[in-house]
């Protein structure tokens, strides 16, 4: 979900990891050389969705890797059994209010329209995110920081 700091904890984790971060979004915007909501506003979420499946399906075939994933990727089942096949799922959670203090100002979120919106979205993906994750950890209350090394804690006990 957008704002649970996936970029952040994933560039530390990937850090202390020794691999490579790719941020799905940011991947998808190279390729089309349109930003997120460039992309939203011209070609709709369908086509950002096929080009978010394009890019997971690339992602699947590499190894090593710490992705971060924009927070729609659940949407669509067949990145996520990709993306369970091949990898560790880590489901960034926060709660609605702090993700709206976290998000407050940012315009480069087009599915976002407000706190209301922001919690619609979130009720509706959690069930999505609760069933494609092996893992959660709750990152409300902590520092980027502490949750790459609780994720990396998980990883020690697979």
């Amino acid at each position: 979900m957008m704002g649970t700091g996936k970029t952040e904890t994933g560039k530390l984790l990937a850090s202390a990891l020794r691999r490579r971060l790719v941020d799905t979004d940011e991947l998808l915007c190279v390729r089309a050389g349109l930003t997120v909501t460039e992309i939203f506003h011209q070609h709709g979420e369908t086509h950002f969705r096929r080009l978010e499946r394009e890019v997971v399906q690339a992602l699947a075939r590499e190894n090593g890797l710490v992705i971060a994933t924009g927070g729609g990727v659940v949407l669509n089942p067949e990145n996520v059994v990709l993306l369970r096949e091949r990898g560790f799922l880590v489901w960034l959670q926060a709660e609605a209010e702090v993700l709206a203090e976290r998000l407050q100002g940012d315009t480069s979120r087009p599915l976002l329209g407000g706190e209301k919106d922001l919690a619609a979205l979130l009720a509706a993906r959690e069930p999505l995110y609760l069933s494609a994750a092996h893992a959660r950890v709750d990152t409300t209350g902590k520092t980027p920081l502490q949750a790459a090394e609780e994720i990396i804690s998980l990883l020690a006990e697979r």
